[in-house]
């Protein structure tokens, strides 16, 4: 017969504060790449049941926990979650996006504490696509494009996106380089890219196209952002400025040209506490394109 004594009060609290400065001190991160600093938390390191083949997510409210798919994700339906996984995609002579919120049927989509870690590199590789999605400290990596927002109300927050793919002679491009981009905005209102670390990208960190529509409303707030050719590429496409363009306490690395921000003069951003190499001055090329 086994038998179980109290603690005594004082080892109670010792153990206590003991665990408190552990979790303070000791710093966590999932996934590859070098570690984003305070803005990330790890995942849980529980065994993964592996789910092979693709996965399309049909039920609203449905929860995925704990996965990791050797296939591709499609969510068809509102309101899903899927966190503490791994996407890894799979071979394929198509577009290997390794998850597709783009059709319009999946609003309120959350994805938290997941690996994109594609199995696969091609120049068709790429990570999230879609729009009205919300990513909590993801970690993306070995892709083209990280992601690529063609829609309402995305917010990426806590998140590492690093490591991308490029490819000098990309088929994607008639043979040209790839413009691989760390996030690109095609189209949307009530963008929020939060707290994140964006480094690897050949093209940009962040680029904005209006390629399919207008955009307006994007917050760019407390990222440590490099590479790129400018690390913040905005370009107007003949549709007009961006309204709303917010780009405040970013931290911003080394780029190939030494171009924190590229910004047409006729959109009016609201720049403010954002600081380069150390120092609290930008430069901010303005160009129209």
């Amino acid at each position: 017969m086994s038998h179980s004594f109290p603690l005594p009060p004082w080892w109670v609290a010792l153990a206590a504060a003991l665990a408190t400065v552990a979790a303070l001190l000791i710093p966590h991160w999932a996934g590859t790449g070098e570690p984003p600093g305070e803005v990330a938390t790890e995942a849980p390191a529980a065994p993964r049941a592996i789910f092979h083949g693709d996965l399309v997510l049909t039920t609203p409210g449905e929860v995925i926990d704990g996965l990791d798919i050797r296939g591709f994700v499609r969510v068809e339906a509102p309101n899903v979650t899927i966190s503490n996984s791994v996407i890894r995609g799979r071979a394929t002579e198509g577009d290997a996006i390794l998850l597709y919120a783009g059709t319009g049927r999946s609003p309120g989509l959350r994805v938290i504490d997941t690996e994109f870690a594609p199995s696969h590199h091609t120049h068709r590789t790429h990570g999230v696509y879609g729009a009205d999605f919300t990513l909590t400290r993801v970690d993306i990596h070995h892709v083209v494009d990280g992601v690529h927002i063609f829609g309402d109300n995305v917010t990426i927050e806590h998140s590492h996106l690093h490591s991308h793919l490029h490819f000098e002679s990309d088929p994607s491009h008639d043979g040209g380089p790839s413009h691989d981009d760390g996030i690109q905005v095609q189209q949307g209102r009530n963008i929020r890219i939060i707290g994140n670390v964006l480094s690897g990208a050949h093209n940009a960190a962040i680029q904005i196209t209006q390629d399919r529509g207008p955009v307006a409303h994007v917050q760019i707030r407390d990222n440590t952002l490099s590479g790129g050719g400018c690390s913040i590429n905005v370009a107007e496409k003949g549709v007009g400025p961006i309204a709303g363009l917010v780009i405040t306490g970013n931290e911003f690395g080394e780029s190939r040209h030494a171009c924190p921000m590229l910004i047409p003069p006729t959109t009016q951003a609201e720049l403010a506490d954002n600081r380069a190499d150390g120092h609290d001055t930008v430069r901010v090329d303005r160009r129209a394109q």
